[in-house]
């Protein structure tokens, strides 16, 4: 007697997408500052609720014919990484039909193991690394890493009940936000416009102008010698120029970036544990940001302070008294936190709007260390540590600028610049993703409900917070990644928690999901 097979709790697969016209051979060279961004694909998801009856092999349908129309207006997605001998990246468009990228695909609705959309969004939707919190379906696989012959973008949805999680990774080496929120924009709109279409050809977008990577490529001559490199290290303050003759110094200024935690737990066995670096999201519901940004201007009137210069204030405070713990450990007397901030407009002449290649400068703001220690008046603590913030960027000078991208185009290897530490955070503030986030995908995607910016296929930093864009709830979701020990202290901090809400610590939902399961089985 023949029986039907069980059905596949898990279905997955992948398609090559082509641009929808013909895209010109080429290759070019990745900016200096290009190439000294982070080498991963920084990666964004989105979080649309379907209807049951939703046809979801149409979605990806209609997405991929989407993704076809974005790549003709955006054909640096189409592209594939090529790397040099110093260990610079330039961007190969290959011939047809090699130019493209790879869309995933996998359904989890028929696995009641794995959490639908709505238990997604009652637990926060807690995705914040997508090798290490169970949730591995969401991101595409295999991942790209910034190597040659690498694609310089991914993208995957995966059908969970009730809803679709979207996302897309862009390699770093290719841009900063602005491209990444042009992509979701274009995507969506595409999208939204094959779907109305119902069959009927929709009309090609024209291929936006190649980026002018000359103005940030300035010309030199030769590379540094190593005894340069000393003399260069004593001047170039915000930056350390890597000597790869010197491998145990090397290391040791690649790792004293961040001010590490002070541990002092006596039992040895668990510091290992007490120093991995993790993430947790925290959340400022609407009303209780009024409420605290509302009493911070109150302490002066008469300077403005954005909710950037205000919640990066607090957090900077809360994050430098968790890395303390008890006692003062030994950071730096002087406290500094880098931001990185858009120069386009600031060059002269400035850089068209259409520039979509990265151009970002990390700058910094420093304080006396005992100004961030909490005041007796806690919102003037926080004022003044804002008044502190508000000064990113405003000594801003485009000729230190411009020498350093020729110092990096001169260093032995690529890239070697990092930031000199140690610092106490990296903060950088998403809210131009906001206008991805808002966008109508139209059909049974609509408007997503939620925004989330996972780790893949990268290392945890040790201080890093990323101010979400504003959700479409209103809230603000703060991202804050360092050792595990400190994201502890952060839970446990009373004032913190005055302020906003933990959602979640980088954990395995899957686990957590199925433990809640089983309890609510045995009620």
């Amino acid at each position: 007697m023949h029986t039907d097979p069980q059905p596949r709790l898990h279905t997955s697969g992948v398609t090559f997408v082509q641009p929808a016209k013909h895209i010109k051979p080429i290759q070019f060279e990745c900016s200096a500052v290009e190439n000294l961004c982070a080498r991963v694909h920084h990666s964004v998801s989105l979080f649309f609720s379907i209807r049951s009856s939703a046809n979801v092999e149409q979605i990806f349908y209609d997405l991929k014919q989407g993704l076809s129309l974005t790549m003709s207006e955006h054909p640096i997605i189409t592209g594939t990484l090529r790397q040099g001998d110093r260990g610079e990246f330039s961007v190969e468009i290959p011939p047809e039909p090699h130019a493209g990228a790879y869309f995933h695909f996998s359904d989890t609705s028929n696995d009641t193991r794995f959490p639908s959309f709505s238990e997604l969004q009652e637990c926060g939707f807690p995705y914040v690394d997508g090798d290490l919190d169970g949730l591995r379906e969401f991101r595409p696989d295999p991942f790209p890493t910034s190597e040659d012959g690498q694609p310089t973008f991914v993208a995957k949805i995966c059908h969970v009940r009730g809803g679709i999680v979207w996302t897309g990774s862009i390699s770093h080496l290719i841009s900063d936000l602005g491209l990444g929120t042009a992509v979701m924009m274009s995507w969506a709109k595409y999208t939204k416009q094959v779907t109305e279409a119902a069959g009927k050809p929709v009309a090609i977008p024209r291929h936006l102008p190649w980026p002018d990577r000359k103005r940030l490529l300035p010309d030199v001559q030769s590379l540094f010698r190593a005894e340069e490199i000393g003399a260069l290290n004593k001047n170039l303050k915000p930056y350390t120029v890597l000597d790869p003759t010197d491998p145990d110094k090397m290391v040791d200024d690649m790792t004293n970036v961040f001010v590490k935690a002070h541990v002092t737990e006596a039992n040895p066995d668990q510091l290992e544990y007490f120093l991995e670096p993790t993430s947790g999201i925290w959340r400022f519901t609407p009303s209780k940001l009024r409420a605290f940004t509302d009493a911070v201007r109150r302490v002066d009137p008469s300077v403005k302070l954005s909710n950037f210069d205000i919640v990066t204030a607090f957090i900077w405070q809360r994050l430098s008294m968790a890395k303390r713990g008890n006692s003062p450990g030994n950071e730096p007397q002087t406290a500094q936190i880098v931001t990185a901030i858009d120069v386009r407009r600031k060059l002269s002449p400035p850089l068209p709007a259409t520039y979509l290649g990265a151009c970002v400068d990390l700058v910094r703001v420093c304080a006396d260390r005992d100004v961030l220690v909490p005041h007796q008046d806690p919102w003037k603590g926080i004022s003044g540590i804002a008044k502190r913030v508000r000064e990113f960027g405003t000594a801003w000078n485009e000729a230190d600028y411009m020498e350093m991208l020729k110092v990096s185009l001169r260093t032995p290897m690529c890239p070697g610049l990092i930031p000199r530490g140690p610092i106490d955070m990296l903060v950088t503030e998403h809210s131009m993703f906001g206008l991805g986030l808002r966008a109508d995908w139209g059909g049974e995607l609509g408007r997503s409900v939620a925004f989330r910016e996972p780790y893949i296929s990268r290392e945890t930093p040790q201080g890093e917070v990323i101010i979400l864009p504003t959700q479409p709830n209103g809230d603000l979701d703060v991202i804050i990644s360092a050792e595990e020990i400190v994201l502890e202290r952060l839970m446990a901090d009373v004032e913190m928690s005055t302020v906003c809400k933990n959602v979640c610590v980088r954990h395995n939902v899957l686990e957590s999901f199925a433990s809640m399961a089983m309890k609510k089985a045995k009620l």
